[in-house]
């Protein structure tokens, strides 16, 4: 049994990814197991079905049908994996390689975690070059364990939130162990899964049923970011105000309630964290007309949870016609600022390849520096 399986849907949109399985396949050694999984007639080509025919670590899975769901294909995926902890990327993203390595070392340091998660990178390719743009590399490499009901809270309440919930743990951009994945799987009921967005149902169930929360202070991955267009999508809790149809927020905000209804707990509402956030939701739509009505969607929807009368007042989102400038540079406290285009990384993948140089190896994060010298020949 692999230590890890990376599980990557490829879904529609997406090329064939032969870039990260190559990364990920790159070490012989490497305790690794990489599952592709098609999506209709794309996601697969005769390269990457030569790579799958000399290396028996990558897995070409048959491919999913049209009308699958992302939610459902996802799950699809993961039923595939045979390893002891598993993750989801997509095929423009970009994971550590020897991700399986700091599993083995958090295994016999914390051997009651059993949920990994990390800041990801956040790297868009269609991000103008003209606007200046900042990107966070935290500077320490250490993991630590951290208090289950703070990042209930986090997730749950919006606390400290932007735009999506600050609790960077789940399937996708984050590693969890089999037993956990059995055991969310094991407790769906009729209405799991109902959602365009399934990372972030992900997370609220790994937050929920989790024996232990382990955060690695450094970036493990860089996600290919795109924004979230509205899906028509009602909520199938009757009168709820929230959903994927008035932007990523609100979505994230069904998700939330639909869990907790699956698992006999009632909603009763957001507080005023969730109204900042909805603002920021707001605030990133640089078009003026798609920015009015996506105000007045939000407005509506906050008016009418409990208790949303009083909170709608303190719904005032600022319109801007671009993204500001971040100009920051430089060492913050423990972060380094950097430039989003730094060494003229463009992608998520480009990106990864330029900070991995700049970041702690895996073996010094494990206390192993005599494999320093196989990371040395890492190419990418």
């Amino acid at each position: 049994m692999p230590k890890l399986s990376v599980c990557i849907p490829v879904e529609p949109g997406f090329a064939p990814p032969h870039y990260l399985v190559g990364q990920l396949l790159q070490k012989a050694d490497s305790d690794i197991e990489v599952i592709v999984a098609p999506f209709g007639t794309g996601g697969c080509d005769d390269a990457l079905a030569a790579l799958a025919a000399g290396d028996p670590r990558l897995k070409i899975l048959p491919a999913a049908p049209e009308t699958i769901s992302a939610a459902n294909f996802w799950i699809g995926t993961v039923a595939a994996a045979g390893g002891d902890w598993i993750t989801l990327i997509y095929p423009d993203d970009m994971l550590e390689p020897d991700l399986p390595k700091l599993l083995v070392h958090l295994e016999q340091n914390h051997p009651g975690a059993d949920a990994l998660g990390w800041n990801a990178f956040q790297i868009s390719a269609s991000a103008p070059r003209t606007i200046k743009a900042t990107v966070p590399l935290p500077v320490l490499h250490d993991t630590t364990i951290l208090d289950k009901t703070a990042m209930l809270d986090a997730f749950f309440q919006w606390t400290g939130s932007q735009q999506i919930p600050r609790a960077p743990f789940g399937l996708f951009h984050g590693a969890l162990k089999r037993g956990l994945v059995d055991q969310i799987l094991a407790s769906s009921g009729e209405a799991s899964w109902l959602t365009p967005l399934p990372r972030f149902e992900w997370t609220a169930r790994a937050l929920i049923f989790a024996n232990e929360l382990a955060l690695c202070n450094r970036p493990l991955s860089a996600a290919s970011v795109t924004p979230f267009q509205p899906v028509a999508i009602a909520s199938v809790l009757a009168g709820f105000p929230f959903d994927a149809r008035i932007g990523l927020t609100a979505a994230i905000a069904e998700i939330q309630a639909r869990v907790l209804h699956d698992l006999g707990v009632n909603w009763e509402g957001f507080g005023p964290a969730f109204v900042k956030a909805c603002m920021i939701d707001c605030m990133l739509e640089h078009d003026e007309p798609s920015f009015e009505r996506k105000g007045q969607a939000y407005f509506t929807a906050i008016h009418h949870m409990p208790g949303g009368a009083a909170l709608a007042a303190e719904f005032r989102p600022q319109f801007f016609p671009q993204p500001p400038e971040d100009t920051r540079r430089g060492l913050h406290g423990k972060t380094l600022l950097i430039d989003r285009f730094i060494g003229n990384a463009r992608t998520a993948q480009e990106f990864y390849a330029v900070a991995w140089a700049m970041m702690s190896p895996v073996p010094i994060m494990i206390d192993r520096p005599d494999i320093l010298a196989q990371n040395v020949q890492t190419t990418w």
